[in-house]
């Protein structure tokens, strides 16, 4: 009887374990950000063939974002908060198009990887040092045909889509093995802090919805 009694309790334990992690998984969402500015300028960085500090003059002072089907979330956010969720310095730093509005036909559509960026709201100026890439990730691949190879050095109205590639939801919420206060910005951009629970014990994710 006791073996049985200690075999049904594994058995208890085990299906809870299942139940709560299916109900608590949070969803796999991909967003793609929207800056936009009135004009912007690229400048070589010495010493190098394919770097230069893109510098946006006029920018938004939030940041749109969106995703596919099936999920068709969109929203905004400030700029300071993009730009302090994001991630930069990593193995993958964020990648964009700039697709610039009324750009000479070979060189509207730039794709690079982003990297130091320099935000000052008061003047509305963003500033990244960027490397022009030769492909195009995958959340970009709708852009890979329009890419290319001229870099202007002035332009008009642009608009940079920003894919969610290097972002990377971290724990959230106060609880043990020293997960962070509820609230804090440990979450992707358009994402944000969610409690769940199972017989009293919390449980918290970073979600889209």
């Amino acid at each position: 009887m006791k073996n049985l009694c200690t075999a049904l309790l594994i058995i208890m334990v085990a299906a809870c374990s299942s139940t709560t992690s299916q109900q608590q998984k949070p969803p796999q969402v991909s967003l793609l950000y929207v800056q936009t500015a009135s004009s912007g300028t690229f400048e070589p960085i010495a010493g190098s063939n394919n770097k230069y500090r893109l510098v946006l003059s006029g920018v938004s002072p939030s940041v749109v974002y969106f995703s596919d089907r099936p999920n068709r979330l969109a929203g905004h956010i400030s700029e300071d908060a993009f730009l302090k969720g994001i991630g930069f310095g990593g193995k993958l730093d964020p990648n964009a198009a700039i697709d610039i509005q009324d750009g000479a036909a070979d060189s509207d559509l730039i794709v690079v990887k982003l990297d130091k960026p320099a935000y000052d709201a008061s003047s509305g100026m963003l500033s990244y040092e960027v490397s022009v890439l030769e492909t195009a990730r995958e959340g970009l691949q709708m852009f890979s045909r329009r890419m290319d190879k001229q870099i202007p050095a002035h332009f008009g109205s642009v608009a940079v889509f920003i894919d969610s590639a290097p972002c990377q939801n971290r724990a959230c919420g106060s609880g043990p093995f020293g997960m962070t206060q509820f609230g804090d910005p440990g979450c992707c951009p358009g994402t944000h802090c969610v409690q769940t629970g199972f017989m009293g014990i919390p449980n918290y994710y970073c979600s889209a919805n």
